[in-house]
């Protein structure tokens, strides 16, 4: 019994050996000559430095971790990309290689596809893009000054000694056509008795040509010596020169400067007082580069002054500079402000608020639904099934919400992402990166097995086709 047993256990490990052997001899010709089982990845990189992108196992040159094999990314086409089963024509654009040569700047990244579990473990949220008003509410810093056309300068026009000193301190309240100063000069009291004689030889002598002549020409001096009609009058009614000739101010207002003293000698264009009338005054805003689209003159402002507590100033912008100042990077904006009490003194910090609305509607969509790259700013539209496509766009400005108004790139009731958009940008990157490793190798192996006649290549072969965008 034993003895059958054996001899059974016997033919049945001879007819194993047997179908081994066939098998291990008829597998080269099932599966042909050449052939070989598919690698579990092709390309490798690092957990923490995913720009690092290698063919063969190593380590990250950057931090020294060991390389892991890459994870396949799907195509929107559906087929396979940097893992198993992808083909080297991945970057192939068409045979002849002419998109090979185009700027990497000038067209996005590839469509990335993420599995709905982890869109919702990476808290990709989107939102419309729609039109809207675009409104912005400036805040700026501002310091009060005087008002350039309510200034006047008070100059001796002739040589002369101070003899009397009428206001003698600065800051000094002066009305139009109060004495200032009183000056001796021994020219001027020279052309009033001329002046006198001519004035006294045409009363007594009546019509004379030669007479009037001389007579306008002295009156003329006078004048040019800023003496008023009415003090030539108060000259021929009094019929005496006069030894001082009062200085007068020629505005209300408030004296600023004071270059004179009793008794000092004047030199012919000394200036004597700067007189500025502060019923105005005007308020230089500083306005940052990015909120200059929002400034015209006529817009209303309203200026508050820490000095002047529980009060808010109303004025209007009133001139805006033509340059920028170079040192600050910023724009001067001036605005009148009406000061009859005189509680604004100039030197004054305030602030003011400026509030705008740009005329029609505008797209717009939040700030953190772009990415600014530096040479590009991308923004991640939703396509469904897990698609998102990156799209290169051009921005304008940011209104009061924080909201980015779109010139081009996007249009209306497309699903924008507004957060998550750095992670999608991260596994973007790596495509890409792929995507020109994969060129390169391929630009590099010589003809690859395809046909140098095959000029001609159709689309299809193209796994990325339909998506440079």
């Amino acid at each position: 019994m034993n003895k059958r047993k054996y001899i059974n256990m016997l033919i049945s490990m001879v007819v194993l050996g047997a179908l081994g052997t066939g098998l291990y001899i008829a597998v080269p010709f099932l599966v042909g000559p050449g052939s070989s089982a598919p690698e579990a990845s092709s390309l490798y990189t690092c957990p923490m430095h995913p720009q690092v992108i290698q063919d063969s196992p190593g380590q990250c040159p950057i931090c020294g971790m060991d390389l892991v094999p890459m994870k396949p990314h799907l195509h929107d086409d559906g087929t396979l990309h940097g893992g198993e089963g992808a083909s080297g024509a991945d970057t192939m654009d068409d045979a002849n290689g002419d998109d090979a040569a185009q700027s990497d700047s000038s067209r996005a990244p590839p469509i990335v596809r993420v599995e709905p579990a982890v869109i919702q473990k990476m808290g990709v949220n989107t939102e419309i893009v729609s039109r809207r008003e675009i409104t912005k509410e400036i805040r700026a810093v501002a310091h009060i000054d005087f008002a350039e056309n309510a200034e006047a300068v008070v100059n001796a026009r002739f040589d002369g000694w101070v003899e009397k000193l009428y206001v003698n301190t600065t800051g000094a309240r002066v009305r139009r056509g109060q004495a200032l100063a009183g000056i001796y000069s021994p020219e001027l009291v020279a052309t009033q008795e001329e002046y006198l004689q001519l004035y006294k030889s045409k009363t007594e002598l009546g019509d004379s040509p030669e007479v009037d002549r001389l007579l306008r020409a002295a009156r003329r001096r006078l004048e040019y010596w800023n003496i008023s009609a009415n003090q030539i009058a108060a000259l021929e009614k009094r019929g005496a020169p006069s030894r001082l000739l009062r200085i007068h101010s020629p505005i209300s207002g408030v004296i600023v400067e004071k270059n004179v003293v009793a008794g000092a000698k004047l030199a012919e264009g000394t200036d004597l007082f700067r007189i500025v009338d502060l019923s105005t005054v005007w308020a230089y805003i500083h306005i940052p580069e990015k909120d200059i689209p929002f400034v015209e003159t006529g817009l209303p402002v309203q200026m508050i002054v820490p000095q002047v507590p529980g009060e808010a100033f109303q004025g209007k912008v009133s001139f805006i500079f033509p340059f920028m100042r170079a040192e600050s990077r910023d724009l001067r904006v001036r605005v009148s402000f009406s000061n009859r009490e005189g509680r604004l003194k100039p030197g004054m910090y305030a602030t003011l608020k400026l509030r705008r609305t740009l005329d029609g509607e505008f797209l717009t969509v939040p700030s953190s639904a772009v990415i600014r790259t530096g040479e590009r700013t991308l923004a991640f539209v939703y396509r469904g099934n897990g698609a998102f496509e990156p799209r290169i766009v051009t921005p304008g400005v940011v209104d009061e919400n924080d909201r980015l108004q779109i010139l081009e790139g996007l249009a209306e009731h497309e699903a924008v992402v507004t957060s998550g958009q750095f992670l999608l940008d991260s596994e973007s990157r790596i495509q890409e990166a792929v995507r020109k490793m994969r060129g390169s190798a391929t630009s590099g192996s010589g003809d690859g097995g395809m046909n140098g006649g095959d000029e001609d290549m159709d689309d299809a072969t193209n796994p990325m086709g339909g998506h440079n965008h």
